[in-house]
């Protein structure tokens, strides 16, 4: 009986042994099926990668020459017509390269076909502007590389000497001749200078940003203040918009009373200048001749506003200027305004400065969505528009208003902490300047 149960608990194993082992190789079967579908899929995502990787990359630099812009680098480059229009269109609403400066260096990157696949510019050791093009949609793809900075705050006070000049009196306190004509500028807005008193008083907040804690990227005027016998008291606060390209980014009084010397308008609200007036190779014919106007690039269907009050000249349409409006200024100037989407005035029309008259576009002989805006003087003669000084607006209302508020109680409140430091020697002078780091 024994020897039976022996001999049958021997058959019982050995079935359930076997279907075991059988589940074990089933289980084994879908493991390397699922195995063998990864294997394949990665096959095929390798070679669509061989497939539009560049094999290999030439890196070539050239940089900016005196009276050049970006055009003739790109050509002195070898990158095709194509590539350098869809550079610009890449990088227009982030860079303005018409701001180029001699010496500033372009990095290309081709394939062995001689096409560009990376372009790099770097207009600060601080700031890279990168494109990439796509190996599958064959478009730039923008990319943004920003470096730490150190910002630093810094208060200047001083007053008006016996036959001393305003540039001379701000260098003499500290301020650096890279931001006095800035400081001047400010003051000047609102201070008439013929009637400054030896012993009137100013006070200045700047605010800087260095890379490395020693090279100077970039300053603003955050706070300025006068205080004269004849003059009277005056402060100057700066607004930042959250747009930093916004046309309302300007100094302004504590009541939101913009600081300016005439009361033209920006014909945008955001502005980034794409071509300026002067000399420039065409983007798309590659002559070099004179650009009478300024280009703004803006996207399409954007508000163009009337820069001043008068009457539309002209509203109409040719093939190099596309849609266009003119309007004729109190003081017999012109203001025009080409390559619109759109035209909302017709001629013999009166129009107010800030009014809308038509929308952004990319009409007649254009490369892409922008604003051509040219300004004629009484005589008749093209001038430079920006010798047209513009404002944003007269005054600052609603979110805005409330922003600058806010932004105001944060400068009284760095004003305050400031000068409540102790003076510290400038590198390289005598000078001693109350001074903090706000951010590393």
């Amino acid at each position: 009986m024994n020897k039976i149960c022996l001999l049958l608990l021997g058959v019982v194993l050995f079935f359930c042994t076997a279907c075991f082992e059988s589940g074990k190789l089933e289980d084994l079967d879908k493991k390397i099926v699922s195995l063998k579908q990864d294997l394949s899929m990665a096959n095929e995502a390798v070679a669509e990668y061989e497939k539009n990787r560049p094999q290999s990359l030439t890196v070539l630099m050239d940089t900016v020459r005196k009276n050049e812009g970006y055009y003739q680098v790109l050509e002195r480059l070898g990158v095709e017509r194509n590539d350098r229009g869809a550079i610009v269109l890449a990088l227009q609403d982030s860079v303005e390269l018409s701001n180029l400066r001699v010496g500033q260096k372009f990095h290309v990157a081709k394939d062995a076909n001689g096409a560009t696949q990376v372009f790099r510019f770097s207009p600060n050791p601080s700031v890279v502007h990168l494109l990439f093009k796509n190996p599958t949609t064959k478009q730039f793809e923008y990319k943004l590389v920003e470096k730490p900075l150190t910002v630093k705050q810094s208060i200047f006070s001083g007053h008006i000497v016996q036959g001393g000049t305003l540039h001379g009196t701000l260098i003499s306190v500290g301020i650096p001749a890279r931001m006095s004509g800035v400081v001047a500028g400010v003051l000047q807005c609102k201070i008439p200078f013929s009637s400054v008193q030896p012993g009137d008083r100013f006070r200045i907040m700047l605010e800087e940003s260095f890379y490395k804690d020693s090279i100077w990227i970039s300053g603003k005027v955050l706070y300025a203040e006068f205080d004269g016998r004849v003059v009277g008291h005056h402060e100057a606060f700066l607004y930042n918009d959250p747009d930093p390209k916004s046309t309302y980014n300007a100094h302004y009084t504590e009541n939101g009373e913009a600081l300016i010397f005439d009361g033209l308008r920006y014909p945008l609200d955001r502005l980034h200048i794409t071509s300026p007036f002067g000399t420039r190779t065409h983007p798309v014919s590659g002559v070099r001749k004179m650009h009478y106007g300024i280009d703004y690039g803006s996207p399409k269907g954007s508000p163009v506003y009337a820069v001043a009050k008068g009457k539309v000249v002209v509203s109409g349409y040719d093939q190099y200027s596309g849609n266009k409006i003119a309007i004729r200024h109190v003081d017999n100037s012109v203001s025009y305004y080409m390559h619109l989407s759109s035209r909302g005035v017709g001629v013999g029309a009166q129009v107010t400065g800030g009014q809308v008259i038509g929308r952004v576009g990319s009409t007649g002989r254009s490369t892409g969505p922008h604003l051509h805006l040219g300004f004629k003087n009484a005589k008749g003669q093209w001038i430079n528009p920006k010798s047209k000084t513009m404002i944003a607006t007269p005054k600052l209302q609603g979110e805005r208003m409330a922003r600058l508020t806010q932004q105001i109680a944060g400068i009284r409140k760095n004003l305050e902490k400031l000068e409540s430091t102790e003076p510290q020697t400038i590198e390289g002078s005598t000078v001693k300047v109350k001074q903090q780091v706000v951010s590393k």
